[in-house]
This record gives structure tokens, C-alpha cells and sequence, in this order.
């Protein structure tokens, strides 16, 4: 009975007590066994066989259930308080501490602002098995998948030898033998910044001399303990999904994440109805306290119509977007006369704004934010925000009342200048436009030039570019058309410059279209979309010449180092 008593109640566990020993030996039992579970090993902990011998040399013979348990402790805690009590030192074998330390295995990831819970498990395959990150779905927008791909330093040794040995042979056979030159690797201690790969690649290029592509990493073939795990709970800590792909995590709960994170943010920075600066400088991040809890959001002023507010977005890129909606809005209520005046006066064209404004959606991008990307905008809209955007806005960050009121009165005398000259740019692009699709019904819709020409335009002219697109690249567009124009004249359908183009044209346009159903993208502002358009350029109307050097190794060395 004893014997039973003693595995079955106290080995076990199996045994229901408040007294003081048994719950703190079962706090330190969970804890020291989260050491194995870290260090992916069995032999660090001292095993059940040795927690009975402890109660064995412990418990007098008469020690036969709980009852006669608690009548000895009554005597025997009077001698000795802590007689039945486990230490670390008791659990633990020698190499334990040197093996797990909290530096290589930590229980949170610092992430920006946000702490990250980790837990670990170490059962193969189990579907939690390494390392896991306990994500608040009001975090879920917050987080990006580079920093976990660093996992935790205890087993980054581990993952770079895997890394390594995912490349193709003809790169991998210049860092044999592999353990070895990670060790080399890993004698700089990485700074955690940026993506794994990057600083993995970098060292490997310092060691060897051999550059290895961003896109000749496997990180599909890595087993799952050395890929982050991720448990998405809710605001009271309940299980929503888990999984190793973070991106459909976060497309799947992107609007749940969006709503649980406003309804937290509710009554901060809570401004509305204002016609002018009436709030308060407005920082990068905000953190506030909302349960006792930590959180951080982007603060930026909204666009409501007739008048602004300021809210906190989960995400700085969601905040970037609105703050810039905001901004634009703030300063058309500070300049109402200046704004009617231009729009009166600015060139234009009735047939232009026509045209303009039967323009078809962007292929891509027309199924988000359509209000602040300009789908539903109109010509005189668009070039009204192309204008002020230009003037007032463009490289500087406006987040104070200073410098809002700074820019308004240092750049206003600029309005008119700008106003023209972008009237007369967008009113040659659309010329340029009209007379390139007049060429193109000449030719049967199926052939291979106009679908290649139609395509191009498509993704260049839309309902919507004026106010998309950067003025400096704006000014480039009427070249493209004219580029197009002499294609045209030419009939120029050299499959092999159709395929040439196309190697980077349609890996692009797939990458935004994969980032679109999740993130907000703007590819205009990514310098890659305008290089396609001059490397058609340099293609097709080489005469026209190009705004910078462009070839296939250029656009290739582009590509990599754009990721």
C-alpha cells in the first residue's frame, strides 16, 4: 500500500492537496520539465524513478495514503518545515545548466514593442513540437514572419546547418563540411535583425566568396521543430488556430485582429470632428494599458469627409495609409480657396476627365482600400490630391502641429507652379493614352502584341494612378506610352523580348498579388515596377532612351535584392 501510495499520489500525481510541499514541488516538477522540452533531450532531468526514491528516504513506513500522510507532516514539519520539499539542484543533473539557460531558450520573444510568450515541447511529431509563440489575435497584424524565423538562439546552430544543407548541390558543395563552417558563422553573434537568411547568406559570402540567391533558400524542407510555431489565442486566452504558417494565419484572422484590436483602442487618442490641428503631437507608436495588459498602436488622423479625427491602427502600415488620407483632407480644409482656384484653373480637358474617369479598376489592386487608393475618385479629385501630395506632403513626416503648419505656409506659394505642370503631364498622358488604344484596335484582340500592349496598359493606366503614382515617375509615363507607340508602328512582337520582360514582369505582379490579400500594396511605390517599365524601354524604343542604365543582369541583381 505504501508502494502504491507513493507512485501512484505523489510520482504520479494523482493525489489532491493544498498542502504547501506538494503544490510547490508540482510548480517546480512543471518547471524543471520545461528544461528537457527546451534542450531536446531526456537525460537533463532526473526521471520518476528518482522522485519515488526521494519520498521513499522521506516517508516513515506508517505513510500509507493522504490521510496518514498529513497526520506524520503535522509532527515532522514542526522539526524541519521544508522536510518533503524538491530543489532545482535535486532535479537537475550536472550539465542542465549549462545546456539551458535562459539566454538560449527564453520564455518570451521580443518583437518591436510587443512581448511574445514562447512554450516548448519536445514530442516529434506532435503538431507542437519546438518552439511556439502565444500570439493575441489584437496582435496578429502587428507581427511579421522574419523575426521568428530566427527561433531562439539555443537552437539557431541547428537551424543553419539545416539551412545550408536545403541549398541545391552545386551551391551547397562550397560550405562542406557544414557543421563546421556554421560553428565559423556563428562566431560573430548575429544581431537577430533583418531575416535569417540575409545574415546567413552575408557570413557564408565572408567565409567563402560565394553569394547564395535569397530565393535558393528551402525553408519548406526544414523539419517542423526547427520552424516557429504559432497558437493564436483570443483577449481571454482561449485557443483560436495554431499552425506554422503565419501568413494564412493572419489572412485568415486579419479582420478578427482588426476589430479586437479597435475595440481595445477605443478610447485612446480619441479625437473627432476637427477642422485643424486641435490634438496632440502624434508619435510613431502609442502604448497604452488596457487590463493590465500592454499594447501598442500607430496613431494617425483620419480622413471623415468634411472633417478629421485621429485614431490607432494595429498596424503602422494601415496608419501610414489613413495618416496620409488625413493629412490630405487637413490641408484641403486649410487651403478651400487655394483648391477651388486650382481645380478651376488648372489644364484640363473635357475629353481627358472622360476618359479619366471610364478608366477600368487596377487588375490587382481594385479590392482593397478603394476609397483611400482613388478607385472611386474622380479626375478632378485625383489631381487635386496628385498636387497637394506633391507639395505639402512628399518625403516629409508631418506628425506634429509644427511641422504641418510649417510645410502649409513654406510650400503653399508652390501650388500653382505644380498645378500646371502636373496638368499638362496627365493631360499627355492621356492623349498618349486614347491614341495608343485607337492603334491597338487595328490589330485582333487575340494577337499576341495587343494582349502583351493591353496587359502593360492595364496595369499602368487605371482608374486611380494619378493620385498612386509618384510625381517624379508620373513624369516617365508619357515615354512608356511613347514607347508603345513606336512598338506599335514597328509591330514589334519578338517573342524573345515578350519573354525577356516577362521573367520579371509576371514574378511581380504575382508577388503583389499574393501581398494584396493580406497587406496593404501600393506598387507604385516599389522602385522594381518602374524598372520593368524601362526595361521595355530599353527593349522595345532604345532611342527613346532609358532614366538609368537597365539590363537582364540589372534587373536580376534588383530582384534578389529587393527579397
Amino acid at each position: 500500500a505504501r508502494e502504491i501510495f507513493i507512485r501512484s499520489a505523489l510520482v504520479d500525481h494523482d493525489y489532491h492537496s493544498n498542502a504547501q510541499f506538494y503544490v510547490a514541488n508540482q510548480k517546480l516538477l512543471e518547471e524543471v520539465g520545461m528544461i528537457q522540452h527546451k534542450g531536446r533531450r531526456v537525460d537533463l532531468v532526473e526521471d520518476e524513478q528518482w522522485l519515488y526514491q526521494f519520498y521513499d528516504n522521506k516517508l516513515p513506513p506508517e505513510v500509507v495514503s493522504g490521510v496518514t500522510l498529513d497526520t506524520w507532516r503535522k509532527t515532522a514539519e514542526r522539526v524541519n518545515p521544508k522536510i518533503l520539499f524538491l530543489t532545482k539542484e535535486d532535479l537537475t543533473r550536472e550539465q542542465e545548466e549549462d545546456y539551458v539557460n535562459e539566454w538560449d531558450f527564453p520564455d518570451s520573444k521580443k518583437i518591436g514593442n510587443l512581448t511574445i510568450p514562447l512554450q516548448y515541447r519536445f514530442e516529434p511529431g506532435h503538431d507542437e513540437d519546438g518552439v511556439t509563440a502565444v500570439i493575441s489575435v489584437h496582435q496578429l497584424n502587428q507581427v511579421s514572419q522574419a523575426p521568428f524565423d530566427w527561433l531562439v538562439p539555443g537552437l539557431l546552430e541547428e537551424k543553419c546547418i539545416a539551412l545550408i544543407k536545403s541549398l541545391p548541390k552545386q551551391i551547397r558543395k562550397h560550405f562542406v563540411p557544414v557543421p563546421e563552417t556554421v560553428k565559423q558563422c556563428l562566431e560573430i553573434e548575429p544581431d537577430f535583425k533583418g531575416t535569417l537568411q540575409e545574415w546567413l547568406g552575408n557570413r557564408l559570402r565572408k567565409l567563402t566568396g560565394e553569394a547564395i540567391p535569397l530565393n535558393a533558400w528551402n525553408m519548406e524542407s526544414l523539419t517542423d521543430h526547427l520552424k516557429m510555431n504559432f497558437r493564436v489565442v483570443d483577449d481571454q486566452n482561449k485557443l483560436l488556430d495554431y499552425g506554422r504558417d503565419l501568413k494564412k494565419l493572419q489572412l485568415k484572422y486579419t479582420a478578427k485582429a482588426e476589430v479586437s484590436f479597435d475595440q481595445i483602442a477605443a478610447d485612446e487618442l480619441n479625437y473627432s470632428g476637427c477642422i485643424q490641428w486641435a490634438f496632440d503631437d502624434l508619435p510613431e507608436t502609442y502604448q497604452f494599458i488596457q487590463k493590465g495588459q500592454t499594447f501598442v498602436g500607430f496613431p494617425a488622423i483620419i480622413d471623415e469627409g468634411d472633417t478629421v479625427g485621429v485614431r490607432i491602427f494595429d498596424t503602422g502600415q494601415k496608419a501610414a495609409l489613413q495618416h496620409q488620407a488625413g493629412l490630405m483632407r487637413l490641408f484641403q480644409l486649410q487651403l478651400r480657396k487655394e483648391c477651388t482656384y486650382i481645380i478651376k484653373n488648372m489644364p484640363q480637358s473635357a475629353t481627358a476627365e472622360l476618359t479619366y474617369n471610364r478608366l477600368p479598376k487596377h487588375p490587382i489592386i481594385s479590392t482593397f482600400f478603394s476609397r483611400n487608393l482613388g478607385m472611386n475618385a474622380s479626375y478632378k479629385e485625383d489631381m487635386l490630391y496628385l498636387i497637394l501630395y506633391t507639395v505639402f506632403i512628399e518625403g516629409r513626416t508631418l506628425r506634429t502641429q509644427q511641422a504641418f503648419e510649417q510645410s502649409l505656409q513654406q510650400h503653399k506659394p508652390e501650388m500653382i507652379g505644380i498645378a500646371n505642370e502636373a496638368g499638362k503631364i496627365v493631360l499627355e498622358i492621356m492623349e498618349l493614352y486614347g491614341a495608343v488604344k485607337t492603334q491597338l484596335k487595328r490589330l485582333n484582340a487575340n494577337d499576341p502584341l495587343a494582349r502583351d500592349i493591353n496587359e502593360q496598359l492595364d496595369l499602368l493606366i487605371y482608374a486611380g494612378f494619378i493620385r498612386n503614382t509618384p510625381y517624379q515617375q508620373l513624369k516617365a509615363i508619357p515615354r512608356y506610352l511613347k514607347a508603345i507607340q513606336y512598338r506599335l508602328d514597328k509591330f514589334d512582337n519578338n517573342p524573345q523580348k515578350i519573354l525577356e520582360v516577362s521573367r520579371y514582369s509576371t514574378r511581380f505582379w504575382k508577388d503583389i498579388e499574393k501581398k494584396a490579400k493580406k497587406d496593404i500594396v501600393i506598387p507604385e511605390q516599389d522602385p522594381f515596377r518602374w524598372a520593368i517599365e524601362e526595361f521595355r524601354v530599353s527593349l522595345f524604343a532604345q532611342q527613346l532612351k532609358t532614366a538609368y542604365p537597365v539590363s537582364s543582369k540589372r534587373m536580376d541583381k534588383a530582384w534578389d535584392e529587393r527579397g
